[in-house]
């Protein structure tokens, strides 16, 4: 069924824009400033603050809990805070682990409600050119890296691992297992200096990725866009005099009890307090190229 949304405040990070959207399946068909000539069912947004649904990372999820604790742990950490996408990974320690782990980790998220990517998580010895290639094969769109000390940098062969990486390029992101500056400096020195996709900083759990993330992995546009040909899922905050002055981050950590509504994929999962557990509704979000699409701002 196609219908429009009038009267959207559209928050992306920190702009709001006022638009109408016209949905057509569970796509986002067009975005304009308005749809006079069509005949429509309308539904009036005036009253609420419309943001894309937001994006976590969880580098523990209950995987082997019963199904009732994941259950209540994906309900109270990501449904009901308007998550529908969880940024997940696994560790590997070993090369020959690489496959067999993300076979189990995909069988392990069949139930899950939420959409998921993958990544893997690693000490700085497993940066190799064979092990990046084995990463590019699988089609990881992201290698975090624990990294505890300036030698462990020092002895990475980056300019093998580069050259590994290409075409796919999936991004480096540090995990410092101290929080000594200098290591942090010497990090991003390094990337710097081998012009490797990477993020410079640590990225946070339990907190909405940014778009500079979201581009970097790959996750963006596929998840949290509300753009033309984008997919149906959003969150509706209730608009007060407080909430219409605030940017994304802000709405999801200081008024999560504003959330009303959240639409994942053309389903209404929470409406007020009802909240929708849909097992097996989520999707492996399979990422074809990492940083494909950069915006300019």
């Amino acid at each position: 069924m196609a219908y429009i949304i009038e009267n959207a405040h559209v928050l992306k990070g920190e702009k709001r824009k006022d638009v109408c959207l016209l949905i057509e399946g569970n796509r986002i068909s067009s975005s304009r400033a308005s749809f006079k000539m069509y005949n429509h069912l309308r539904m009036d947004a005036g009253n609420y603050i419309m943001t894309p649904c937001h994006v976590l990372l969880d580098f523990n999820l209950p995987l082997t809990s019963t199904f009732e604790q994941r259950k209540a742990y994906y309900l109270e950490n990501f449904i009901k805070k308007g998550c529908t996408t969880v940024l997940t990974s696994v560790r590997i320690t070993r090369e020959k682990q690489l496959s067999s782990e993300i076979k189990k980790i995909h069988s392990a998220l069949l139930d899950c409600p939420l959409d998921y990517v993958i990544g893997v998580k690693i000490p700085t010895t497993l940066l190799t050119s064979n092990f990046i290639r084995k990463c590019k094969r699988e089609k990881v769109p992201v290698i975090f890296v624990e990294v505890t000390s300036a030698a462990e940098l020092v002895k990475i062969p980056w300019g093998w691992v580069k050259e590994a990486m290409f075409p796919y390029n999936c991004p480096l992101v540090p995990i410092f297992q101290n929080p000594d500056k200098r290591l942090k400096r010497l990090w991003i020195e390094m990337m710097d200096s081998a012009n490797l996709p990477s993020l410079k900083e640590e990225v946070q759990e339990s907190h909405p990725l940014d778009r500079t993330v979201l581009e970097k992995i790959g996750i963006f546009p596929k998840k949290s866009n509300l753009h033309d040909g984008g997919e149906v899922s959003y969150n509706f905050y209730l608009k007060d005099s407080e909430t219409v002055k605030m940017v994304e981050s802000e709405l999801f950590t200081k008024h999560n009890s504003c959330l009303l509504i959240t639409m994942h994929k053309g389903k209404i999962i929470r409406a007020g307090k009802q909240v929708s557990y849909r097992p097996g509704y989520g999707e492996y979000v399979e990422i074809k190229t990492p940083s494909f699409y950069q915006s300019l701002t």
